[in-house]
């Protein structure tokens, strides 16, 4: 018998439901409570990390710049000679050394957002590559690696359930996003090229975007670092409609199995 498994725990273990050729399919009555309230949970809570735990403590920048500038200004001094220097090389030295501090600083923000972006998409992938190998395939296809993909369990959503995911309102966020999670984590590349034709303002600089420009009117140039927060830049704002995406497909796909009728017999 096939159990339908607790994300929380495994103390509450639910057999799945058969039907009339014996053969398991999901309990959609636990389906939401076990699954999907979780999950957006879980989701809520690490786009609030993000925007109230890390966000936060890039607040002080400014200050650390000026702390670095401080401290070049310092080193410098001490090679000091009031004979053959000039006073304001010092404080050229210190005065570059704030500005490269913050420009780092606010690339590192920059970088750690679109690692979120990424991450979020691998979370997704991962609790619904979850779902699809507990409840979608059967007893020993679990442990096939060649199953274990999200094409497969689409094809047995559809197949089985009659649910194609690829309709959800949801569903071309979602694919936005994997495609902003692998130039995240390759820049240039296939999935990069694809979204710089899709999201082309995502490949352009805060600063352009702030005086009302953006990279649609040019070439989009090449992608290097996108975790250092260069050439591609994920905002706070597309960050939340992605989440809002992921936790859509999962009240879509609850309302999906809500719908489903069990075959008679």
């Amino acid at each position: 018998m096939i159990l339908f498994l607790c994300p929380k725990s495994s103390e509450y273990l639910l057999p799945k439901l058969k039907t009339v050729k014996g053969e398991s399919v999901v309990n959609k009555y636990f389906f939401r409570r076990m699954y999907v309230n979780h999950f957006i949970t879980t989701v809520d809570y690490f786009a609030k990390t993000l925007n109230q735990k890390v966000v936060p403590a890039f607040d002080n920048v400014s200050e650390e710049a000026h702390q670095a500038a401080e401290e070049a200004y310092e080193q410098a001094s001490k090679f000091f000679d009031p004979e053959r220097d000039d006073p304001a090389d010092f404080a050229e030295v210190a005065s570059d050394a704030e500005i490269d501090f913050g420009i780092m600083a606010f690339g590192m923000k920059q970088g750690i957002m679109n690692l979120f972006a990424a991450g979020l998409y691998h979370l997704f992938e991962q609790w619904f590559l979850k779902f699809h190998r507990r409840e979608l395939l059967f007893m020993g296809e679990d442990g096939d690696l060649t199953l274990i993909h999200l094409e497969e369990a689409k094809k047995r959503l559809l197949s089985d359930y009659g649910i194609q995911i690829e309709a959800f309102p949801s569903w071309n966020k979602i694919n936005e996003l994997k495609l902003v999670a692998n130039t995240v984590k390759h820049a240039d590349g296939t999935s990069c090229e694809v979204l710089k034709k899709l999201r082309p303002d995502h490949f352009a600089p805060p600063s352009l975007k702030k005086d009302g420009l953006d990279s649609v009117h040019g070439r989009i140039g090449e992608v290097f670092h996108p975790l250092a927060g260069e050439d591609l830049y994920i905002s706070t704002e597309e960050f939340a409609k992605y989440v809002e995406a992921v936790k859509q497909f999962c009240e879509d796909l609850a309302k999906s199995f809500d719908a489903f009728e069990y075959p008679k017999g």
